[in-house]
């Protein structure tokens, strides 16, 4: 009859049972394990926002500017906002956006010159609204809140802000301030051309030529123009850039809301 080998079998169940040990921890893991956390989705601010926007920022002489005309153009990572009523422009930069929350530069004009600084913070509620607050002095210290337009829906085409005929050109104030003192045309390849009056106030005399572009998917435009012949030579240059989108007030794109800027001037405004 065989001898039994107790010491060799004895030494093998620990082993055993750490195998079985291992298994069971194992399967205890994974019916444990962590959810699966989503990443980020950054919200996209792109697309024009409505002249029913609001703000409440500082008149500079320890008053408050309430401005209720407020409309803006955003694409990708350029912001610009606007009060024809107040002769105000702000052009800027988005610095980061995360989530909802999102930061800003910007560079605000007054009757189209002397621009002062100013930072945003605020949310993005993507297709709907942004709001935010500046931090600065004078126009860059307060709040605003703007709405994402209906007309994001109409993609921007020349077509559509092409002068023809009954409607040979866009007429408008450069500065804001709803006086009617210049006229551009735009033609069937984008080509903008002054057309006859010119500017008032720092852009007294200026003529504006240069191109409009439709943006991809979107209801803006990109501008980019020349002055020259202004009466204030300083004004004259090549490096004037911006946004333009159509608005429809009574008809059909029956207003071309343009902005541009060089970091030193900026001719803006609703021309119709």
């Amino acid at each position: 009859m065989p001898q039994l080998n107790l010491p060799k079998r004895l030494a093998e169940f620990p082993l055993i049972m750490m195998v079985l040990i291992v298994l069971v921890l194992q399967g205890c893991s994974s019916d444990d394990a962590a959810p699966v956390v989503p990443p980020v989705v950054n919200a996209v601010p792109t697309g024009y926002y409505d002249v029913t926007g609001t703000a409440s920022v500082s008149d500079g002489a320890g008053g408050t500017l309430s401005i209720t005309d407020l409309q803006a153009m955003v694409n990708g990572n350029r912001v610009m906002m606007m009060s024809t009523a107040n002769g105000l422009l702000y052009d800027g930069t988005i610095t980061s956006i995360t989530a909802n929350d999102f930061t800003a530069t910007l560079k605000i004009y007054k009757d189209g010159e002397n621009p002062i600084t100013a930072t945003v913070s605020g949310a993005i509620t993507q297709g709907s609204s942004i709001t935010g607050t500046l931090t600065g002095s004078g126009a860059g210290s307060g709040t605003f809140s703007l709405g994402y337009a209906m007309s994001n829906n109409q993609t921007a085409a020349i077509s559509r802000v092409e002068n023809r005929l009954g409607h040979l050109t866009w007429g408008g104030d450069l500065v804001g301030n709803g006086a009617f003192t210049y006229d551009f045309s735009i033609n069937s390849l984008g080509v903008l051309t002054h057309a006859g009056d010119t500017g008032n106030g720092v852009f007294a005399t200026c003529q504006i030529n240069g191109s409009v572009s439709p943006i991809s998917g979107t209801s803006l435009y990109d501008v980019s123009v020349s002055l020259s012949g202004c009466a204030n030579p300083l004004v004259d240059g090549t490096t004037y850039t911006g946004l333009a989108t159509s608005r429809s007030d009574s008809t059909v794109d029956d207003t071309l809301v343009l902005g541009v800027t060089n970091g030193t001037y900026s001719p803006f405004g609703d021309f119709i």
